[in-house]
């Protein structure tokens, strides 16, 4: 049974979470209401991670040159990598990344959701295996080679907002996303709306559905009702997920030369 302690600290947090929210909304000017909200929901998360995990906005980039689209809430591994930086806008490493979070105000348009979508898959479409040359680190040591295929080796990608599309429209978009998009280590694995429903996936049989966020076990799509018996707040169950994953994720080894060349151009040299 989940310890009545934490229960009532993590509702208190969602609760703390909403209030500030409201205040946000008050702000006139879009676009610092916005960067208000991402800092909310940044110290929130905070206080919920691990320390060796970093939260920032910016790109995600391989060493293939591909670049995301820009990113809400990059959460990466610190201490491991390099972060790099134009004028104050931050470029993360794939191999650094081990969750994203596009976070809306609002998605009451279908442009704006498929907009969002895409911004997921921007980064999960990078290659974090490196031509397949990339490994993971297990206790210091060399583990095995990054499977893309593998759930804890991908990107875990959610969609926060507060205000939704009619579960109508948002199910009919989700589920347009999904068919056309066939390949599924590129799809969100969690939508949640903070003050709504959320929309993850489920998979056994009638007799025994179950919850899952591995987009490769998706059986069928789900929406939460809020007026259900046992309903979780949306924004636990996002906590619930991302720390889930966080705990299961490993460290992946990237090659140094594959993203700077220390030899680059010509050069002089005499023997010595």
């Amino acid at each position: 049974m989940p310890s009545p302690l934490a229960n009532e600290i993590l509702l208190s947090l969602n609760r703390e979470v909403l209030n500030q929210l409201d205040l946000a909304g008050a702000i006139q000017h879009p676009g610092e209401s916005g960067r208000a909200r991402e800092m909310i929901i940044t110290a929130y998360l905070r206080k919920l991670i691990p320390e060796e995990y970093g939260i920032d906005t910016g790109f995600v980039f391989d060493t293939r040159g591909q670049i995301s689209r820009q990113i809400d809430l990059v959460i990466y591994r610190r201490g491991y990598y390099p972060v790099f930086q134009i004028g104050g806008i931050k470029h993360f490493m794939i191999e650094s990344v081990v969750a994203i979070i596009e976070n809306k105000a609002s998605i009451t348009a279908r442009e704006k959701l498929f907009g969002a979508l895409e911004n997921i898959r921007s980064v999960k479409a990078l290659d974090r295996a490196n031509g397949g040359t990339n490994y993971t680190v297990v206790g210091g040591q060399v583990g095995p080679s990054v499977n893309m295929d593998e759930f804890r080796h991908q990107v875990f990608g959610v969609i926060a907002t507060e205000k939704s599309l009619g579960q109508d429209s948002l199910k009919d978009v989700l589920l347009d996303f999904l068919r056309t998009n066939r390949d599924r280590r590129q799809w969100p694995n969690l939508y949640v709306d903070v003050r709504g429903s959320a929309a993850h996936f489920i998979k056994g049989d009638p007799a025994n559905v179950k919850s899952t966020v591995v987009t490769s076990e998706a059986e069928c799509l789900a929406l939460t009702d809020p007026e259900a018996e046992g309903y979780l707040p949306p924004l636990l169950e996002l906590t619930f997920e991302l720390v889930n994953y966080l705990r299961i994720a490993p460290i992946i080894d990237y090659s140094p030369t594959a993203y700077l060349s220390a030899t680059g151009g010509r050069i002089k040299w005499w023997k010595i």
